[in-house]
């Protein structure tokens, strides 16, 4: 469909003339419609698949529990097994137990922890997956007010839950820190968990909402995630 394929990369644009005809005494003012099509690279391209997008960061998230505590995490480097999480997830746990999407389960051993940005980090040698790609660090900086977003969480234990919500607020200074502030249904269990882009690009880490309140939910960005351990955490470029 050669015509279709067109139509899609160009999108006509109008221009007009204006042209004083007189014939029988009469003048006569005409307004010529002209299009033209515009270059392709001057218009947006198409809106990335979030299904897509939410399908792959499944992949590298996992859920973690014991002693009574449960949260999730992101399998920053699969080839590795290095896992990502809240220092406030597995900081009571001995032996937190580690699941991945495929069902594959293993025990973490913390190897670094960031306590004021509330980062640990997690070697699991079960979840080591060579085949997987790492995911891509996107910059919150990217990111507009009311632009979709997604998490992947363990709300009341229901593990690899799938929540959305919109960017509320780029850059949300508290104690220190910038967050992304979301607004999106979250629950204890989300701690530690991806906050994702339409795009794939896994932008920040679940962090902590305000309670007695709804929508209020924060996300530590990813470029501070990568800055707390920058020889342990692998960063790919974003996508372009």
């Amino acid at each position: 469909m050669p015509k279709l394929s067109a139509l899609a990369r160009s999108v006509p644009r109008l221009r007009t003339g204006v042209f004083i005809a007189t014939a029988a005494g009469v003048t006569l003012c005409i307004i010529v419609l002209r299009t033209s099509s515009a270059p392709a690279s001057q218009y947006a391209a198409p809106p990335a698949d979030p299904v897509a997008a939410v399908a792959a960061a499944l992949r590298v998230s996992v859920m973690i529990e014991g002693n009574g505590t449960y949260g999730a995490g992101i399998l920053l480097d699969p080839a590795g097994g290095i896992v990502v999480t809240n220092q406030h997830v597995v900081q009571d746990m001995h032996t937190p137990r580690v699941s991945a999407y495929d069902g594959r389960t293993g025990v973490g051993v913390v190897l670094a922890i960031d306590k004021e940005r509330d980062v640990a980090v997690l070697s699991v040698p079960a979840l080591v997956t060579p085949e997987l790609a790492a995911p891509r660090l996107g910059d919150i900086a990217h990111l507009v007010p009311g632009e979709e977003v997604f998490a992947v969480g363990m709300p009341r234990k229901l593990p690899f839950t799938v929540s959305r919500g919109i960017v509320s607020y780029v850059g949300r200074e508290m104690d220190g820190e910038r967050y992304l502030q979301v607004d999106m249904n979250i629950n204890d269990g989300n701690s530690g968990g991806p906050v994702i882009s339409s795009r794939g690009e896994v932008v920040g880490m679940m962090s902590f909402i305000y309670r007695r309140s709804q929508g209020l939910s924060f996300a530590l960005p990813s470029s501070e995630i990568a800055r707390a351990f920058p020889s342990r955490i692998p960063v790919l470029p974003p996508k372009l």
